[in-house]
């Protein structure tokens, strides 16, 4: 798949097969993660794959955002959550100073974007997620203290095909009758500015 055609492929899901999702898939993931551009090369991100299903009740219970939708919303039935997630960390040891977050979260947004691309190539589809309980995570999981977590994308083998369209005004997200979610996207002409505003 090309590059520029994944990115118009790519939409996120929230409903998955019930399917496992081999620990090569996740790993492979992230090291086109470990790969993504990083500022001043401090490469802060460090990363859980989970794919154990004794662990992914646990996760998704600690989660919120749209993953958590009602199915008539576009949410997920309790047979079709997250099959995987891959957790971004920011080690605090390389970035101790809050104040300096903002690269971090730059190289977290990168490390995602490259994830999740490399996900929908072979087959999955993902969600990122940034509403999360870190506090009942981390014991979840056995993460440091000196480790905060930036992301959470959920995945899995998509069980929902959502389709961009072109926005006439509004950016809702709606989910027709049939129960696919379209997501309603600006159009180019809007946003682009040649050669300055």
């Amino acid at each position: 798949m090309k590059v520029y055609e994944a990115t118009k492929k790519r939409r996120s899901v929230r409903r998955f097969k019930d399917r496992p999702v081999p620990f090569e898939v996740l790993e492979k993931c992230v090291n086109a993660a470990r790969l993504a551009p990083s500022g001043r090369n401090s490469q802060v991100c460090e990363y859980i794959a989970i794919n154990d299903a004794a662990i992914l009740p646990g996760i998704f219970e600690n989660i919120g955002g749209s993953v958590k939708l009602p199915p008539e919303k576009g949410g997920p039935r309790p047979e079709q959550t997250a099959r995987a997630y891959i957790i971004i960390l920011i080690n605090k040891n390389i970035e101790p100073d809050a104040n300096q977050r903002r690269m971090s979260y730059y190289d977290v947004g990168m490390a995602a974007e490259n994830i999740m691309l490399v996900a929908l190539e072979q087959g999955l589809g993902s969600c990122p997620v940034m509403r999360y309980d870190e506090s009942a995570l981390k014991p979840i999981l056995n993460i440091p203290d000196n480790f905060d977590i930036a992301l959470v994308i959920v995945m899995g083998y998509p069980d929902e095909s959502p389709v961009a369209e072109v926005s006439t005004g509004a950016v809702d997200v709606k989910v027709d009758e049939k129960g696919v979610r379209h997501v309603y996207k600006r159009k180019l002409a809007d946003i682009l500015h040649k050669n300055g505003f």
